[in-house]
């Protein structure tokens, strides 16, 4: 069955983000992590209460997990979803596609809204005018709602219940049928793959590269090479603000797509982080749950996790601040792109 959902946008203010960028997205900028690998409600209130740890009432913490719960399991591919624009005359629809919500870790969009899914956006708008007053006044009335004082994200989802006008009000009594262009998720596979048949030289180029582009300073590569996976190592110095700076050891692993990482290798590379330094793990292929525990034990130094969909993530967004010469080598400009 195919539902109606309205995001609050922050008002209008954050819709021509999702419209340009092909995505709708609420807050938490909190949890700096990406949710889409949470895959029920218990996961998701452990993740919360591990980010707000001064948060003691129990109904409040049932807030925030219902909200984002909401946003991650609720929506479905294929329901609608309407946000308003900062012409209050207008709503904006579109279908949520099947892709997985993802985490943006950058807002170079300038959209602080980095929990997000995509969205395959309509052309043109409703007219509110062109609508029901009862209509009007449901979405208005929890569009003016301001958020609540302790609630952290910066949107509020909630389901519309007129949702037979709404699809009278777009002729579509069922959803259309979509274009096929290159999906997230294939764009991922291209640049993974590609990243596999690099010879190492050239991946450890990329390497370097990719971790000045993130900041990293007085950077140093070592490699390490194993039957059927390669390894570099890179430590580094973060500055996080002046005079503080941290010292990160990354570890990046190409391995067979679809592979997971257990947590023994990630407790090898926290073996070679000195005391008050900090790990990532990068991976072409994806981690096991036991790692993403094993990267947060107690009194070790904190890791953090990289899976293969965030790397090209990643390369797609630091794709400019590459030397011309490495992304003529790599030729992933169609992939990058249109994924």
């Amino acid at each position: 069955m195919t539902n109606v959902w309205c995001v609050r946008a922050g008002g209008g203010m954050f819709a021509e983000n999702f419209l340009k960028g092909g995505y709708v997205g609420i807050g938490w900028r909190e949890i700096a992590e990406d949710l889409g690998k949470v895959s029920n409600r218990e996961q998701l209130f452990t993740l919360v209460r591990r980010y707000f740890p001064d948060v003691q009432s129990a109904i409040l913490l049932s807030n925030y997990v219902n909200e984002i719960h909401r946003f991650l399991f609720e929506i479905q591919s294929d329901d609608y979803v309407i946000i308003p624009t900062a012409d209050a005359a207008f709503l904006r629809y579109g279908l949520v596609d099947q892709a997985p919500p993802y985490y943006d870790p950058t807002g170079e969009d300038g959209c602080p809204l980095r929990h997000r899914r995509p969205v395959t956006w309509a052309a043109e708008g409703i007219r509110l005018e062109d609508l029901s007053p009862s209509f009007r006044n449901s979405i208005r009335t929890l569009l003016n709602v301001p958020a609540h004082t302790r609630m952290h994200s910066l949107l509020t989802v909630f389901l519309v219940e007129h949702k037979e006008e709404f699809l009278r009000a777009i002729e579509r009594p069922e959803p259309p049928a979509r274009p096929q262009p290159v999906t997230r998720t294939v764009a991922h596979r291209v640049v993974l793959e590609e990243l596999l048949q690099l010879p190492l030289p050239v991946f450890e180029q990329l390497v370097a590269h990719l971790l000045e582009a993130l900041g990293f300073e007085d950077c140093q590569l070592s490699e390490h090479q194993a039957p059927g996976q390669d390894v570099v190592d890179a430590c580094g110095e973060i500055r996080l603000a002046l005079p503080a700076r941290i010292r990160v050891h990354a570890r990046f692993h190409r391995g067979n797509l679809g592979a997971r990482i257990g947590a023994e290798a990630v407790r090898q590379l926290r073996q070679l982080i000195p005391f008050g330094g900090h790990g990532v793990y990068v991976t072409t292929a994806d981690f096991e749950p036991a790692a993403a525990a094993a990267a947060m034990e107690e009194g070790f130094a904190r890791i953090s996790l990289v899976s293969g969909d965030q790397l090209a993530d990643l390369i797609a967004q630091q794709w400019t601040h590459l030397p011309v010469e490495l992304r003529d080598r790599l030729s992933l400009e169609q992939a990058l792109v249109k994924g």
